[in-house]
């Protein structure tokens, strides 16, 4: 539940304190403000929802109101103007100038309080995404605002559905729109009135609670998300675990099925100075979920520091390529890119090979169409525990299904350029 904020701009204390009582009683957040040069300054830095202005500030109130209106084009709040005066003439000024509603200060508490529910209501209406139920972007960078000025702590998670882009471009928009529209009932599901879920992107979502609930809250998404993902897919992307988005005679990364990546910070007073610091730290945190087969997340804990060693950098490659010229090319190639480069032209010593020179990413090429021995190595290389090393499968058999089935991570069908191979084996060793 987002909690809007409210100013009551106004010199007279009791009435002030009249209406910030109603207001509070509607679970909402009430500033007082008394001059207007504490309110100009306070709505550039807080940006409320909604602005009571009384007729006892030190100003024309049309004016105040047109004022108010030009200097809040980006924020857009509703303006409610209260006046001891009852004339038609001072009501019309003051609603052309631009507020939104006119209330005399006799009003009664309980039509005082649902108007303001109604105002709310519909301005918060018009913020939220029709498909997910959940914030608009401009609505949820003002809830991390006003976070980072609360003395409360809370936790805020942040959750992407990975590879969605992929799938959209080949399922089509209907289908897209499926899966926000299930992720979204999946979320609302798990928080409660307190919590709050808005969109940072379209497929991408911030989520802010308490940080006991965050795990339970990550650990249900996940493992639902898991649960319904065999109905966005046909059987056989399903069971292949991955989508073929071009045809065989195109080179092609192997592109595995969505999964849903989450994460969690502790936000604490004085611990983050602006919303982007919390922002760039959750896009930091949920880096540690990226290269998983399934849906996974992070919690970010209070750690103990002390000196690590930093590990080798990666950067073995092992080519397993019967052609002696393309072999020698390649390996020249990876020379002159300062790439540490092992060269097999034997499928029998392959495993051999790969034990002692430990690569971190192996180009195998398909070998003999009846034999395949390609194929066979690639599966009993996926197979294998601890097995990191990505694999780019070079073939003059077209069969882009057969290969990536086999586990290989990219798809290179003969003949190619060799500085194709290359950029893709620079890429590989970048993302270990």
């Amino acid at each position: 539940m987002y909690s809007a904020t409210v100013f009551i701009i106004s010199k007279r204390k009791e009435l002030s304190i009249k209406y910030k009582k109603l207001i509070e009683a509607l679970e909402q957040d009430v500033y007082v403000i008394p001059s207007l040069s504490d309110a100009l300054g306070q709505i550039q830095k807080i940006e409320p929802e909604l602005l009571i202005v009384s007729d006892t500030i030190d100003e024309n109130l049309p004016d105040f109101c047109a004022k108010m209106r030009a200097l809040t084009f980006n924020v857009r709040p509703v303006i409610i103007a209260v006046s001891k005066s009852s004339d038609v003439e001072d009501r019309l000024a003051i609603l052309e100038s631009g507020a939104d509603d006119f209330m005399d200060e006799s009003v009664s508490a309980k039509e005082f309080q649902a108007r303001i529910k109604a105002h709310l209501r519909r301005y918060l209406e018009n913020s939220f995404n029709p498909v997910t139920f959940f914030a608009q972007k401009s609505l949820t960078v003002r809830a991390l605002k006003k976070l980072c000025l609360s003395s409360k702590g809370s936790a805020v998670m942040f959750a992407k559905i990975a590879n969605i882009g992929i799938y959209r471009e080949i399922y089509g928009e209907i289908a897209y729109q499926k899966v926000l529209q299930t992720i979204g009932a999946i979320v609302n599901s798990s928080l409660s009135s307190q919590d709050f879920a808005g969109h940072f992107f379209d497929d991408e979502f911030i989520i802010i609670t308490t940080m006991q609930k965050a795990e339970k809250v990550a650990s249900f998404l996940t493992f639902a998300f898991d649960n319904v993902l065999s109905r966005f897919y046909s059987e056989r992307d399903f069971e292949n675990k991955f989508t073929l988005l071009s045809s065989d005679i195109k080179e092609e990364e192997r592109e595995t099925l969505m999964r849903l990546e989450v994460c969690a910070l502790e936000v604490s007073e004085g611990k983050f100075s602006g919303y982007e610091q919390i922002i760039n730290a959750l896009f930091e945190l949920i880096k540690l979920c990226r290269n998983k087969n399934e849906s996974s997340y992070v919690i970010d804990r209070p750690k103990l520091y002390g000196e690590v060693k930093k590990g080798q950098a990666k950067n073995k490659v092992m080519i397993m390529e019967k052609d002696d010229a393309l072999s020698l090319l390649l390996e020249t190639l990876c020379r002159l890119n300062s790439i540490e480069v092992k060269v097999c032209v034997n499928y029998e010593e392959f495993f051999d090979t790969y034990r002692d020179f430990c690569p971190d990413v192996v180009l195998i090429d398909y070998g003999d169409i009846d034999t395949k021995e390609g194929v066979r190595l690639s599966k009993e290389l996926k197979q294998q525990q601890n097995q990191s090393a990505k694999i780019i499968f070079s073939s003059s058999v077209h069969d882009k299904k057969e290969i990536l089935s086999a586990g290989a991570d990219f798809y290179l069908p003969k003949p190619y350029e060799a500085d194709i191979a290359i950029k893709w084996i620079k890429k590989f060793l970048s993302e270990i």
